[in-house]
């Protein structure tokens, strides 16, 4: 008996059911590390990173603060997922696994900007920011010199790398940029060229996004062992950044991202009241986060 009308109906309602379902069940942690910002073309220019106005005493005229152009620009990429469903497995009502497929895309749409974000951080050791640098460097060129955002020597540590990051300012380390939101759909049409030709229907998602570097002044990178004297020299290392006439930052360590093999040591480091009798300083000091994503 061919499909009719309603079971098709019925497949892409429970096939859009279940990508709903597992798009609101997961909980994505991008936003703790990257602004969200949206894009209205295929790229955006983030030239303004290279300046950092401030708030000082009005004499005279007003001082305006001169976007310096660095040329650093975010492209947009285009990713999709999707499903083939053959017209026999409808017909023959064998179409529970799709489900199960819907489901997972789903999630996994949910979590994508958290790929894009934090696989970003270990890529910042060979990756140039908005200043012709890599991210994480030993020689960001500042108004007296040089400046650097590392911890040991990422051309010889072997460590997992880990990132202590300043995420409390409006603009933080890392940017989501978002094109185009994820959309499920359907080409489910019988008499469309795509379902004659293959005797299958097709089921997906796809969106435009991509993720960039912010300000290098508001992450320290490091693939040193993760220890409590490497953690405070990173911490002593982001207080100490400053603007090109002298003045502190003000950047402060808020959070602390590791992989699966610093979990252990970043939660006894942070999350243990006392070590050996002694009370630990650096409890609850810093938000963990803790992602399958670095590497």
């Amino acid at each position: 008996m061919p499909v009719s009308a309603e079971q098709l109906r019925n497949m892409t309602t429970g096939l859009s059911a279940a990508y709903q379902k597992g798009l609101g069940a997961a909980t994505p942690q991008y936003t703790k590390i990257a602004t969200v910002l949206p894009s209205s073309t295929s790229a955006e220019d983030y030239g303004f990173l290279g300046s950092w106005p401030e708030i000082k005493e009005w004499i005279g005229d007003r001082q305006l603060a001169a976007l310096t152009q660095h040329g650093y620009t975010i492209v947009n990429k285009k990713f999709e997922a999707s499903i083939k469903v053959e017209k026999d497995k409808v017909e023959d009502d064998q179409i529970g696994q799709y489900g199960l497929m819907a489901e997972t895309i789903g999630q996994d749409t949910a979590l994508f900007p958290d790929k894009l974000t934090y696989s970003l951080l270990p890529l910042g050791f060979s990756t140039e920011c908005y200043d012709g640098q890599y991210f994480f460097d030993t020689d960001h060129p500042m108004a007296a010199g040089v400046a650097t955002n590392v911890i040991g020597d990422p051309a010889t540590d072997t460590g997992e790398p880990w990132f202590l990051l300043d995420c409390s300012r409006p603009l933080k380390p890392v940017v989501f940029q978002n094109r185009r939101a994820f959309e499920f759909k359907a080409l489910d049409d019988m008499n469309s060229d795509h379902v004659v030709l293959k005797d299958e229907f097709i089921y997906a998602t796809d969106g435009r996004c991509n993720a960039g570097f912010g300000f290098w002044q508001m992450a320290i990178g490091s693939k040193a062992p993760l220890t409590e004297e490497n953690i405070n020299k990173a911490r002593k290392l982001l207080r100490s950044f400053q603007k090109d006439n002298g003045t502190p930052l003000g950047s402060k360590a808020t959070t602390l991202v590791v992989g699966g093999d610093n979990e252990a040591a970043a939660e006894k480091l942070i999350l243990t009241a006392e070590i050996n009798g002694t009370t630990n300083v650096l409890y609850k000091k810093f938000e963990l986060i803790v992602s399958e994503f670095v590497a």
